[in-house]
């Protein structure tokens, strides 16, 4: 039986055992056939498409997958007594949070009292469905630009996630935590796992998000098939609403990434985007935002290091579709080792999107002869009273910055590390959310040191 037909079969059953396994409404069910169908008609990317450059699809078999219904998919609610390191440090960094988390093993959530009174909801994407149908239904039956093969899998497979809604007129201030994490003993014989994450801000509301997936190495020499991480993000916000969003990737180097994000900012929205990329054997990330109305603003924002062979593809993409808009994107990557990137930055300025403002930056750090990094940034432009500009660097470390911090008393990583945090800190300045800038700032440490 040849790949395709076997991933038919497969999938198709999938479908529907998750369904029937959540007890789904017909409505839903109907989504994720439809969102199948389509993705079979879609033909896969090939690495000679712009936006798939240095990509190697061909190490991921996804009919050799052996558990599609991840483990966490069935397992049992409530807080864990002992939680993976990497929770319990997010929850003591960011204390009363709002909480939707998932492992291997338990899956639970937490809402304040007070959040709860103010009508926000934020619950996984299955209870949404189950409780919230009203709220959720109309975002999960919205037809997004950009569908692609590994998207409406995602639509079709979606097996964890959050939901997100604050009506209007609410401002929160304590954050809300999405965390997914699988272990070593889950990705031992390959995992997929599809998390969906929903958020709908009313008129003039404000919240901040931060979402995290993280995967483990797998457990001996299990390492021979790839795990896949194929996430869609889907932000809607009404007029007037603020969204602080931060993404974290932290994943294995037996793990395959496939990451979208979609933006969608009316009239004087607001959104603040940071991604933090800390690992993966490949990762492809797609964010795509459209300022749909005057006013919008976006800061799009990345901090991204690799090591070993890991290989990083971000593609960012900004659509001006109404005047008086604005937007910041500013991409920063540190590489060492044979680590290597791409960066594909796209602004598209509309006809009608006069007085539009736009910058990007995307600036690549090598911290070895061997480490590689690719920067793209387009401009498509069909207004004519604009301001837009972009620029891209990639070069290597300065070794005598080098030089000098080990004469002052440091090892060669400890300045090495020190030097990749002063690339970053721009970045990390620009995050308002309290403690954010020191965990993340500690997390890249680890991951410099070897200690992840």
């Amino acid at each position: 039986m040849s790949e395709s037909k076997a991933a038919n079969t497969i999938a198709r059953e999938r479908v529907d055992n998750i369904a029937t396994r959540n007890s789904e409404p017909a409505w839903l069910k109907d989504l994720r056939l439809s969102a199948w169908e389509r993705y079979l008609q879609t033909a896969m990317p090939e690495p000679r498409e712009e936006e798939w450059r240095k990509i190697e699809l061909g190490s991921l078999h996804l009919s050799e997958l052996k558990a599609i219904d991840w483990p966490g998919a069935t397992g049992k609610e409530g807080k864990p007594s002992k939680l993976p390191q990497y929770f319990a440090d997010s929850l003591s960094t960011f204390e009363n949070a709002g909480v939707v988390a998932e492992t291997c093993a338990q899956h639970w959530n937490e809402l304040s009292e007070k959040a709860a009174k103010q009508g926000v909801i934020f619950c996984s994407l299955k209870s949404a469905v189950e409780k919230h149908q009203d709220k959720v239904k109309p975002y999960l039956e919205k037809t997004l630009t950009k569908d692609g093969k590994f998207t409406l899998m995602n639509q079709a497979l979606f097996n964890t996630g959050a939901f997100l809604y604050v009506p209007n007129n609410v401002e929160v201030d304590l954050p809300f935590l999405s965390m997914i994490h699988l272990d070593a003993e889950a990705m031992q014989s390959g995992v997929a796992v599809f998390p969906r994450v929903v958020v709908v801000l009313g008129a003039n509301s404000k919240a901040t998000l931060m979402a995290s997936v993280s995967t483990e190495e797998a457990a001996g020499n299990a390492a021979a098939h790839l795990s896949l991480c194929d996430q869609s993000v889907e932000v809607h916000l009404a007029q007037g609403a603020k969204l602080q969003y931060i993404e974290l990737h932290k994943l294995s180097d037996n793990t395959f990434g496939v990451l979208r994000n979609h933006y969608d900012l009316a009239r004087d929205a607001s959104l603040y985007s940071l991604t933090v990329g800390l690992g993966g054997a490949q990762i492809k990330s797609d964010i795509n935002t459209v300022l749909g109305a005057p006013g919008a603003h976006c800061d799009i924002e990345g901090v991204v290091f690799g090591d070993g062979s890991e290989h990083f593809s971000f593609n960012t993409c900004v659509d001006h579709d109404a005047p008086d808009t604005k937007s910041n994107i500013n991409f920063r990557v540190a590489l060492k080792d044979s680590a290597s990137s791409v960066y594909l930055g796209t602004i598209k300025v509309a006809k009608v999107a006069q007085k539009t403002d736009s910058f990007q930056s995307n600036k690549n750090l090598l911290l070895g002869s061997d480490a590689k990094a690719d920067s793209i940034p387009k401009l498509e432009i069909l207004a004519d009273d604009v301001k837009c500009s972009h620029g891209a660097t990639v070069g290597p470390v300065d070794k005598e910055q080098i030089f000098y911090l080990q004469s002052r008393g440091l090892t060669e990583p400890e300045a090495e590390e020190l030097v990749v945090t002063g690339f970053f800190k721009q970045i990390f300045d620009t995050c308002a959310l309290p403690g954010a800038a020191d965990y993340i700032s500690e997390l890249l440490a680890n991951k410099m040191q070897g200690n992840d």
